[in-house]
């Protein structure tokens, strides 16, 4: 795979991922903290982001960096909706789980102290 292929397969997931998070091109800019100009020069190919720019637009975009760069065929596009569902599952998860231990950790002290 080339850099063209590469920036192709960018510039598609970007449009991708913004139609899927249901975002105008101007909704992301504001989001990422990007110009209008700039989100549509990176989603026709005229530009390539960098490294910052893809952590802002995955950010925004509420998916993981590498999504962006994934190659799609036909069967693969519901593996990248899975995978960031999952993805999603776990930062809940995640969250829950230190509810749980702060909560745990607070009993623990307050009883410790009586």
């Amino acid at each position: 795979m080339d850099s063209v292929e590469l920036q192709e397969i960018f510039s598609t997931n970007l449009k991708n991922a913004r139609n899927r998070a249901n975002l105008s091109q101007m909704k992301l800019a504001e989001k990422a903290n990007l110009s209008v100009g700039y989100i549509c020069d990176l989603e026709s190919g005229r530009r390539w982001g960098t490294p910052e720019t893809f952590s802002k637009l995955a950010s925004a975009l509420d998916i993981s960096p590498f999504e962006l760069l994934l190659p799609l065929s036909e069967n693969s596009s519901e593996a990248v909706l899975e995978l960031s569902r999952q993805r999603k599952m776990f930062a809940k998860l995640s969250d829950s789980l230190k509810k749980n231990i702060s909560s745990a950790v607070s009993k623990a002290i307050s009883d410790t102290l009586r």
